[in-house]
């Protein structure tokens, strides 16, 4: 499945010049990812799409923005051996994580 994230400005207040529909629409989205790994599912949002085509395929007007697509399904027990090599590898290799102190500071 494929969730298109989508909103536009006139869907949130604009106070002092700030527009909250970003920050607002993003919250909702963590949590509908949050959702889904609770269901057992996994959510995985990405960014690498173009938006011309996003709106088209979803009727989308112009006003909209499309934020992120979410794309959701099982976690399959095994690599599909129809991926490119290079899929293969990013699937098998994952690459390392920072260390929580390298990008996050808790103050008291």
């Amino acid at each position: 499945m494929i969730i298109a994230v989508h909103s536009k400005v006139d869907d949130d207040c604009v106070t002092g010049g700030r527009e909250y529909y970003l920050f607002d629409t993003g919250m909702a989205t963590a949590l509908l990812i949050l959702r889904a790994v609770e269901l057992g599912l996994v959510a995985h949002p990405i960014a690498g799409y173009d938006e011309d085509k996003v709106k088209e395929a979803f009727g989308l007007d112009g006003e909209e923005t499309v934020i992120t697509l979410v794309i959701v399904g099982k976690h399959a027990a095994s690599i599909d051996p129809d991926l490119k090599p290079w899929q293969k590898e990013a699937e098998e290799e994952r690459p390392e994580r920072l260390p929580l102190e390298k990008f996050a500071r808790i103050y008291s």
